[in-house]
């Protein structure tokens, strides 16, 4: 059964009384109803069916989440779309799981925070909520949506996300810093203020800066992002995606390798077999000039971060700055690699030790540890999560 033609203009969630005002009837919302042309999610709430166009995953699973945070807020008046779904809203590059819940925050008093199945309920009596308007949907600014995310998730989910909008316009870190300081007593501050000394927006994805962020957490100093390597001339060699003494870091995403497809009009495949040419040229370029190179890719450093934490350890206590004969341009400045300390045996077994406890944080499964007889941790980066935004 097609829509009735007074139904139409009412968009696609609407309630009972403004059908009833637009001319239908009872009867008509049953019948169509019934027929799967109008689905009823709530009290006097109807949507139209919408069925999602093909994409890539993660255009796909945002699409699907925006829908859910629609039915929530219709569900829920009082409510803004909050944390991981503003920044889905507004457009920021995070991780997204097509289960992760809805976050909604109380606009008007609550008397404490809860979860209903797919839906996280927040309240936030203490400050008053600057409420922003995307695309008809009422959400949190994005400022204060990046201050929740940075409270409430892993600092390396919530500094790629922070970087990246402000490296794209979306927000000022100054800005963030003003909401955390309303903030006082919130659960997460500290992590929050923590996670701020890691911002650095000079990083140009988001994986460089999940990337990074997670081996810091592991005892991996933060690179120096964005490195222009230069040879002895001072004629461009390559630039890297950070810079540890002189071994340089690189964050294999795949979006890099379909660049050429738009841009030269090439099929995937050719796209891919060019870049990787390029990309081998580089390295053999970079690794003449006395650099050593530590690469891996997103499953990598999700899946295994201690594993490319001692390959980068490995890297830097073999390389020699001194074997380096090019030079170094960092914003600026024209200079040569610095020499790190090297990592003691000790301290690669302590990596393998953070790693372990990582991995039993991330089991995708509430499966019982058979020695402690307890529920281990349930996971933060689930199989099937999609980048939105650029990998």
């Amino acid at each position: 059964m097609r829509l009735p033609h007074e139904l139409r203009s009412l968009g696609p969630i609407f309630t009972r009384s403004s059908a009833l005002e637009a001319g239908s009837s009872a009867y008509v919302l049953e019948r169509t109803t019934a027929d799967g042309a109008l689905v009823r999610f709530g009290r006097g709430l109807y949507r139209v069916p919408v069925e999602l166009e093909d994409g890539q995953p993660w255009e796909v699973a945002r699409a699907e989440h925006l829908r859910r945070c629609r039915e929530a807020q219709a569900v829920h008046p009082g409510h803004v779309i909050s944390h991981q779904s503003a920044a889905v809203v507004h457009g920021m590059q995070l991780r997204l799981h097509p289960a992760m819940s809805v976050h909604l925050t109380s606009v008007d008093r609550a008397p404490c925070s809860r979860r209903e199945p797919g839906l996280v309920m927040h309240h936030a009596d203490s400050v008053s909520n600057d409420v922003a308007v995307v695309d008809g949907i009422r959400t949190t600014t994005p400022a204060r949506t990046i201050a929740d995310v940075l409270r409430t998730s892993r600092p390396p989910n919530s500094v790629a996300l922070f970087d990246a909008a402000v490296r794209d316009g979306l927000v000022t870190a100054q800005a963030v810093r003003r909401v955390l300081d309303t903030q006082v007593r919130w659960r997460g501050r500290p992590r929050a203020r923590q996670a701020m000394q890691l911002h650095d927006p000079r990083r140009e994805s988001w994986l460089e800066s999940f990337s990074f962020v997670a081996l810091h957490e592991l005892g991996v100093p933060l690179p120096e992002p964005q490195v222009q390597v230069l040879d002895e001339g001072f004629h461009f060699v390559g630039r890297v995606d950070g810079l540890l003494g002189s071994v340089f870091l690189e964050a294999d995403g795949e979006s890099k390798y379909y660049l050429l497809t738009e841009e030269l009009g090439l099929t995937p495949a050719e796209s891919v077999a060019r870049v990787l040419e390029k990309q081998s040229d580089r390295h053999e370029r970079l690794v003449g000039l006395g650099l050593q190179g530590v690469r891996w890719t997103t499953r990598e450093i999700q899946r295994e971060p201690g594993l490319v934490a001692r390959r980068i350890w490995a890297a830097v206590n073999t390389a020699n700055p001194a074997d380096f004969n090019g030079w170094l341009r960092i914003g600026d400045r024209i200079t040569r690699p610095q020499p790190l300390p090297h990592r003691a045996a000790g301290c690669v077994a302590q990596i393998r030790s953070q790693a372990a406890r990582q991995t039993a944080h991330r089991a995708p499964t509430r499966s019982v540890d058979p020695e402690t007889r307890r529920p281990r941790a349930r996971s933060t980066l689930r199989p099937g999560a999609h980048a939105l935004g650029r990998p």
